[in-house]
């Protein structure tokens, strides 16, 4: 049996910020049946499993609106136009940390939300280096650093009390052992 994708017939914005774009497609189904559908565009962003010599993973807690709560994540930020995602993954780690990213290794790029979002995940384990200079946070970030052993980081995840899926793969992978293969995601 052939397979047989979704037509677009059309597509409304409804909605841009300097961050994500909503639009609303006009679709036909296989069959012919037509429905609207909703699309959140993104473009990437970077994030990175940072782990200090000493075993520690670096974290921040932040406030997320959707949820209305604050939640513990890796560092993270979207990939500016013409930056290439380990530039990304750097800056932010810094920018968000105070720390710099020693040995960064590409983890695995993954879509975070397929049937609601075209966003992408370059994600990224490093060595954590602190860096005096650091952190120095966007104007719209309020964050605080977390240092957690990579065993209380693990089991906050088996717990439910980090629910981020960027940052539970990416402590899953590093505990793991790093990198997934396969042709992956650019």
């Amino acid at each position: 049996m052939a397979e047989m994708g979704w037509r677009t017939l059309g597509r409304e914005y409804v909605y841009r910020n300097p961050w994500c774009a909503f639009r609303v497609d006009d679709v036909e189904l296989p069959g012919g049946a037509r429905i609207e559908y909703g699309v959140l565009e993104s473009g990437g962003f970077a994030a990175t499993v940072p782990v200090t010599g000493g075993g520690d993973v670096v974290l921040v807690r932040q406030w997320r609106q959707p949820l209305e709560t604050f939640t513990l994540e890796l560092p993270s930020g979207a990939v500016d136009a013409g930056e290439k995602p380990e530039q990304a993954s750097r800056r932010e780690l810094f920018e968000e940390t105070g720390y710099r990213a020693q040995g960064l290794e590409h983890l695995v790029s993954v879509h975070t939300s397929t049937g609601r979002s075209t966003e992408i995940c370059h994600l990224f384990g490093c060595t954590a280096v602190r860096d005096a200079r650091g952190p120095r946070p966007e104007p719209t970030e309020f964050i605080s650093v977390v240092e957690l052993p990579f065993g209380e980081a693990m089991n906050a995840v088996r717990g439910g009390q980090i629910t981020d899926a960027v940052t539970v793969l990416g402590l899953l992978l590093r505990a793991g052992g790093g990198a997934a293969t396969g042709g992956g995601l650019h």
